[in-house]
């Protein structure tokens, strides 16, 4: 997969994981399977979490960190955030997130 579908299909899940309120777990196993191919040993070694962690992370289990959660998506370039609930909430935040002439990208 080239660096373009990777993102795509990436994006793609994001989409359907806030759509559809995908779990956490769910949705970095789906990407751990279906975008990267990986198998659990290789993406734990990869986060710098252990295999147990991660599979504790994608049976959603609860005990696991906020901290946690962020080193698992962190080789993805993704963060855990808060987003609003309500379709038009959401819509009317990345209506001004994307407002031309402005940059967002801060680290």
């Amino acid at each position: 997969m080239n660096p373009f579908e990777l993102e795509s299909a990436l994006i793609d899940l994001l989409k359907d994981s806030i759509v559809n309120n995908v779990p956490h777990g769910v949705l970095i196993r789906r990407i751990r399977r279906e975008v990267l191919k990986l198998s659990q040993d290789r993406y734990a070694a990869l986060a710098g979490i252990s295999r147990r962690t991660l599979s504790d992370i994608e049976q959603d289990k609860e005990s696991v960190t906020l901290s946690t959660l962020n080193r698992a998506f962190k080789p993805l370039g993704l963060k855990l955030g808060l987003l609003p609930r309500q379709t038009h909430m959401m819509r009317a935040l990345l209506t001004q997130l994307t407002q031309p002439g402005e940059s967002h990208d801060h680290p």
